[in-house]
């Protein structure tokens, strides 16, 4: 989950700015430093959906644990989770497919088709804060339920789904990563019991 969460702030710390007006655009594309950028952020944010998978995998287990049949919020947990997670992967390559595409010669960019890729891109990104409230729900009710969690973070995770809906102004995800650094720390804290000591 921080790993999630650092992978991102990573891409965001490149500063990518393309620009609106045509010149801008084709200026933009036509760097390569620019260009560079674009691909590191590439695999940064990969990075960063992959990461969300692992700490999904994590959570469904220990949802796992404690429910009961048919297991159904272990379920949409892991729906919820991986559907976030495919979201990024496929708003990430739509969004940096203008940059991979300009590196070669024989292409030559049209400031519309730029636009319509990364406004796609950026659809996609908010449609997996969208997908997103599944887990973090399932997870805060699995928490208030079960106590696979401090109860604090259940109650925490039900205004953040709501907040989820501003993915569509990007914000969402701001709130997104706000709630995944709380179930990592949680994660991290969280005590085993200990095992019983043998007698002789």
């Amino acid at each position: 989950g921080l790993a999630f969460v650092a992978f991102y702030m990573g891409a965001f710390a490149l500063g990518i700015e393309v620009g609106d007006k045509d010149e801008e655009i084709l200026s933009y594309y036509g760097s390569s430093s620019h260009r560079t950028k674009e691909i590191v952020a590439f695999f940064f944010i990969s990075a960063a959906a992959l990461s969300l998978v692992i700490l999904v995998a994590a959570l469904r287990s220990l949802i796992v644990k404690s429910e009961e049949r048919p297991w159904s919020l272990s379920a949409l947990a892991w729906a919820g989770g991986v559907m976030a997670a495919t979201l990024v992967l496929a708003g990430n390559a739509v969004s940096r497919a203008p940059a991979f595409a300009s590196m070669d010669d024989n292409f030559t960019l049209d400031p519309d088709q730029a636009r319509l890729l990364n406004d796609l891109g950026f659809m996609l990104f908010a449609s997996a804060t969208l997908a997103a409230i599944l887990l973090v729900v399932a997870v805060s009710l699995a928490t208030l339920r079960y106590g696979v969690l401090p109860r604090w973070v259940g109650w925490f995770g039900f205004p953040i789904a709501l907040l989820l809906v501003l993915g569509i102004a990007f914000v969402g995800y701001l709130f997104f990563a706000l709630w995944i650094v709380v179930v990592a720390v949680a994660l991290l804290l969280r005590r085993q019991p200990s095992a019983p000591t043998a007698h002789t």
